[in-house]
């Protein structure tokens, strides 16, 4: 944070949580952590994947952090679903299918969405035309 008299702060607006508890590896499951807290753009894989977490974690909010300060970017901004959701020209926006299909919408185990509804081909007429 940016102080009114040019100092710079760090902050993490009361959501750390200590980990002194945990090794430095964390490699089991019971050394990982669950709980989601931050923004998505410095989130660990393991984080948003919700498969626990531990010091490597931090480790690559870090490395976000420091991309961002060194280029005014955040990392992987190439591939920022985000900015094509909030474009003024609706007709650039993704579709309700294209946003399903994105990565971090999570698949069930046999790979299928689980909030995708099956298309119905009832009379002959292609996938989804049908009353």
């Amino acid at each position: 944070m940016l102080m009114p008299t040019g100092v710079i702060k760090l902050i993490d607006f009361g959501c750390a949580r200590r980990l002194s508890c945990l090794n430095h590896t964390a490699s089991s499951s019971v050394d990982l952590l669950k709980s989601v807290h931050g923004t998505p753009y410095w989130m660990a894989p393991e984080v948003i994947n919700d498969t626990g977490y531990g010091r490597k974690s931090d480790i690559w909010s870090v490395g976000c952090t420091v991309f961002e300060m060194a280029t005014g970017k955040p990392p992987l901004a190439h591939m920022d679903k985000m900015a094509a959701f909030l474009t003024s020209d609706q007709r650039l926006r993704p579709s309700a299918d294209e946003l399903l299909t994105h990565p971090f919408i999570p698949k069930n185990e046999t790979g299928v969405n689980p909030w995708e509804k099956p298309k119905k081909n009832c009379c002959g007429h292609p996938a989804g035309h049908c009353a």
